[in-house]
């Protein structure tokens, strides 16, 4: 018997529990408590195996859209044509002549976030957030290199378990991609490290196991560019020999710059991975289209590796943008002295940090070559967005699908003299492309000004699929109605739909840089944003401070202002009642004592 059969055909949106056994032969195990309201408490129904929020609408499956969600990894905010086509008058920088059609058909068809925030600027600990709707405090992944718990509920999972098919093509990055420190490849355990190159490249691995995470199936890759595995590179090696050779930068041509981990990828764009995974998408969305699964609802998550380092992509893309043309980062002479001092040691030394690069002394032609190079990156992952948007119109499925478009993150590349990623609270790094479109619902060519955070995301997914946020192992009447609710985030469908203006007054960034035995957190409001250190010997002398609109680039550092001495106190509480707010309450409490 198919999931569809198995099961009920009517769900409440905020509250109901569902106790029927779907095809994985698990009952779900969600409460009521409503993802898209501030009143979370959800109120006693008559039936005490039920709850329903105060404003349950009842949903039938086919009312509940698809979702696709598109990714790209370490991709900045302003690398969007339609960023630039709407730039605020006060920015100081030269325009940069990126482009991408397929996005920006896509914000004008729906509703464009121009200031979204992660909740941790690196890759695995963005990614688990998006995945499980936790800080990192929350899901336990505070940096690279910490694997996912699987005992952890997604809204992959809760989707699934809702009725809807769940796909995965591309990268994932749950788990890590190299094994531990140390480890012999015959002491990994497959199980655990399911992630791992090197269990991949020695055959250990062909597949990742099911579900993964709530993904029924995954098509996937791991890392990038030139060290990438996985799916993609198993069907490369089978259908094309010889032809992951093309990958390497030996194979391609170096720009006579010198610029570090550049080249232009002698691998013909028909096989890139970009292109392989446009190709998986496609095929996912015209089985889901097909007269057999429609009446199911599907979340397809099509996530690109770029524009992540090293900077290659293959022609046309590697030379569409002319070198000259790109306008250098946002930086100032002795803004390094003005900030704390592992700014200036990592420019000076080039420490390997969490994004291991190296070229902090890059030239001003070298950051051009490699702007214009992540530039081309980034429109050869429009082209093949726009691959999977058309077929979505062409097979009819685009009325009744929620597209997303984010990154896990952004990339300094240049800006404030750095590059790549790190302990660097900057907008370059924090804030990232966000797009939401559902044609009909959400109204098309809106800007949202006001502030987003990607720890939303899952709440607003949930809210829009009518699927409770899942808690686990809870007590069918609650201890106390005082609860708070059980994500730290909240559904920011009305700022979608154009009800309100904003859901949220700041945002939290979070970033644990165990290489430098730094812990960083940041809070940012709609005028200024304030990041303070602690380390081993506890809190830091110095921090960040800057007004973001008087200093929309971030070059003034005010931290030790006499005149913002009241300000930056202010904030810090501001800051501390943020991490306590956002504090997990989960498992929840079963009984008195």
């Amino acid at each position: 018997m198919s999931i569809i059969d198995t099961h009920p055909a009517t769900l409440w949106v905020h509250g109901r529990r569902s106790d029927v056994a779907i095809d994985c032969g698990r009952p779900s195990q969600y409460h009521g408590f409503c993802p898209g309201s501030t009143a979370t408490r959800c109120t006693r129904h008559d039936d005490a195996r039920e709850y329903r929020h105060p404003h349950d609408t009842e949903y039938t499956m086919p009312d509940r859209p698809n979702f696709l969600v598109i990714m790209t990894d370490q991709h900045r905010f302003d690398h969007l044509g339609c960023y630039w086509q709407a730039l605020l008058d006060n920015r100081s920088a030269a325009a940069l002549p990126i482009q991408t059609p397929a996005l920006d058909r896509l914000a004008a068809e729906g509703v464009y976030c121009s200031h979204a925030y992660v909740n941790n600027p690196l890759c695995m600990p963005s990614r688990s957030t998006l995945l499980t709707g936790l800080t990192p405090r929350g899901h336990g992944v505070r940096t690279n290199g910490i694997n996912l718990r699987s005992d952890l509920p997604t809204i992959v999972d809760a989707v699934r378990q809702a009725g809807y098919r769940t796909h995965s093509v591309g990268k994932i990055h749950a788990r890590t991609f190299w094994a531990p420190n140390g480890a012999d490849v015959a002491d990994v355990d497959p199980s655990r490290f399911s992630e791992c190159r090197l269990l991949w490249e020695t055959g250990r691995l062909t597949s990742l196991p099911s579900p993964y995470y709530g993904f029924e199936t995954t098509e996937f890759t791991g890392a990038h560019v030139s060290t990438i595995f996985g799916d993609y590179l198993n069907w490369l090696r089978r259908e094309h020999p010889g032809a992951d050779r093309l990958l390497l930068p030996d194979a391609g041509s170096r720009p006579v710059n010198g610029a570090e981990q550049t080249y232009t990828m002698a691998l013909p764009a028909e096989l890139h991975y970009n292109n392989w995974i446009a190709d998986r998408s496609i095929a996912f969305l015209e089985q889901a289209a097909a007269p057999a699964r429609m009446g199911r609802p599907f979340m397809l998550w099509c996530s690109f590796p770029d524009p992540h380092h090293p900077f290659a992509a293959p022609e046309p893309w590697a030379s569409m943008y002319d070198r000259a043309s790109i306008p250098l980062p946002k930086r100032r002479d002795g803004e390094l002295a003005d900030l704390p001092p592992h700014f200036a040691a990592i420019y000076d030394h080039g420490f390997p940090l969490s994004g291991r690069f190296d070229a902090t002394r890059a030239t001003d032609d070298q950051l051009r070559e490699i702007i214009a190079m992540t530039c081309g990156m980034v429109s050869h992952v429009d082209h093949e967005t726009g691959r999977v948007l058309d077929a979505l119109d062409r097979l009819g499925l685009r009325d009744d699908t929620v597209v997303v478009f984010l990154a896990d993150h952004g990339d300094m590349l240049g800006d404030h003299w750095l590059i790549n990623k790190g302990p660097f609270h900057f907008d370059g790094l924090l804030r990232v492309p966000y797009i939401w479109r559902w044609p009909g619902r959400f109204p098309a060519g809106r800007r949202a000004d006001s502030l987003a955070s990607l720890l939303d995301f899952a709440p607003t997914i949930l809210d829009l699929a009518g699927v409770p946020i899942p808690e686990g192992d809870v007590p069918l009447v609650p201890e106390t109605d005082r609860m708070p609710q059980p994500w730290p985030g909240r559904s920011m469908r009305a700022v979608l739909e154009g009800t309100t203006e904003r859901t949220r007054e700041v945002a939290l960034i979070e970033n644990d840089e165990d290489y430098l035995g730094l812990r960083l957190r940041t809070l940012v409001t709609e005028t200024h944003q304030l990041t303070i250190y602690v380390g081993d010997d506890g809190e830091q002398p110095y921090g960040e401070l800057f007004d973001l609109r008087a200093d929309p680039d971030q070059l003034r550092n005010l931290w030790s202002d006499p005149a913002s001495q009241q300000l930056k106190l202010e904030l810090k509480a501001r800051l501390l009642a943020e991490i306590v707010a956002t504090d997990s309450v989960l498992p929840r409490r079963l009984c008195h004592a």
